[in-house]
């Protein structure tokens, strides 16, 4: 919201609904005081008339696809308003959230089914909008064809100071002993949508292999103590480190440019997670599942690879694979770096500011 005070010309106003929440699934909520925001705040579930004449009255609307938002987009286009829909998760993401849960057949149905609802609302609203921004490929492939003024942009909490030189990039081995073991890092929500149940899954078969590796575990979530007890029970003490929750700039992001050597990624679906930029920014490339928005990234940088969503063993044989190829590691650190730099907050922060505006001047 900082970033929209600083770059757009003119009064700001968040609509947000009331939530009496302790907070989000977000690990890094940050409390604010209302009275000290530099834009106005509007406290108003979305459906109400509140909410609909604040949004009436601006020069232009940024809205998701929230259900309550269905038909927001047709609204302000019958009121000369442009509306920007901002998108995240496809249809088949849903489905794969839906299903990470393991819920029993009739609650999947029925979510299913919600789902396969509101896309048919949303594919409405991107019609109806004066444009539509894609955060990833997955919902870009799904909605650039709906609206001509469809923007994809990735994002993450990237800034350029943060990124290395490829020049500073950390030599690799060309072997791994247990003095110097290769080290593999995961960070964010340990739970099953982000698939890190399997991690430990991929530990099991890198030291069936004889893989001389350490795994650090960054993060917190409702799969924690099972993690903890799957380590043990396996003898991966020495191995397989959950380290807790670290501070994304002063020391998460340091502690990847430095001494991670490949991330793993689970995700057992395509939601576009910042993890992406942010691990490639570091030199770091990604071993992970295909779901729609790894692989996306991969058809433009390669910078990772990937293998059949759930597959732990074939991860492991890949991470095992590139350990053998010092040099296939650092091109696609190289690779990653260089997209990285191209997309760091700033910059794509700014290409969705100048769209925006473009939509206002074309009104």
């Amino acid at each position: 919201m900082q970033s929209y005070t600083d770059l757009w010309d003119g009064p700001i106003t968040l609509v947000a609904e009331p939530d009496e929440a302790p907070g989000t699934d977000n690990l890094d909520d940050l409390w604010v005081d209302p009275d000290t925001l530099p834009y106005e705040l509007v406290i108003a579930p979305f459906d109400t008339a509140k909410a609909r004449e604040t949004m009436l009255s601006a020069g232009v609307v940024m809205g998701g696809t929230d259900h309550r938002l269905n038909g927001v987009a047709a609204e302000c286009a019958r009121q000369g308003v442009p509306y920007v829909l901002v998108t995240e998760y496809s249809l088949q993401t849903r489905y794969q959230v839906i299903d990470a849960d393991n819920p029993p057949f009739w609650r999947r149905w029925r979510r299913r089914a919600w789902a396969r609802g509101q896309e048919r609302a949303n594919e409405s609203s991107a019609r109806h909008a004066a444009g539509v921004q894609c955060n990833g490929t997955p919902t870009y492939e799904a909605y650039k064809d709906l609206n001509a003024n469809t923007l994809l942009y990735f994002d993450s909490r990237v800034s350029e100071d943060m990124i290395p030189s490829a020049g500073s990039l950390v030599d690799l081995p060309s072997a791994w002993t247990t003095e110097r073991p290769l080290r593999l890092a995961f960070s964010g929500r340990l739970n099953a949508m982000k698939g890190a149940d399997h991690l430990v899954n991929v530990a099991v078969a890198l030291k069936k292999a004889g893989l001389p590796f350490v795994m650090e575990i960054f993060g917190d979530g409702p799969l924690k103590a099972s993690m903890a007890s799957e380590i043990a029970a396996n003898g991966l003490n020495n191995q397989v480190h959950l380290k807790g929750v670290l501070d994304f700039a002063t020391e998460l992001m340091p502690h990847l440019r430095t001494s991670v050597d490949l991330f793993v990624c689970c995700h057992r679906q395509g939601d576009p997670s910042c993890t992406y930029l942010e691990t490639i920014a570091c030199g770091v490339p990604i071993v992970g599942y295909d779901n729609e928005a790894f692989a996306g990234l991969l058809r433009i940088c390669d910078a990772g690879r990937q293998v059949p969503m759930g597959d732990s063993n074939a991860l492991a044989q890949v991470i095992v694979e590139l350990s053998r190829s010092p040099s296939t590691m650092r091109k696609m650190a190289e690779a990653g770096i260089a997209f990285a730099r191209e997309r760091t907050f700033e910059r794509e922060f700014f290409r969705r500011i100048e769209h925006m505006k473009s939509l206002l001047r074309a009104t």
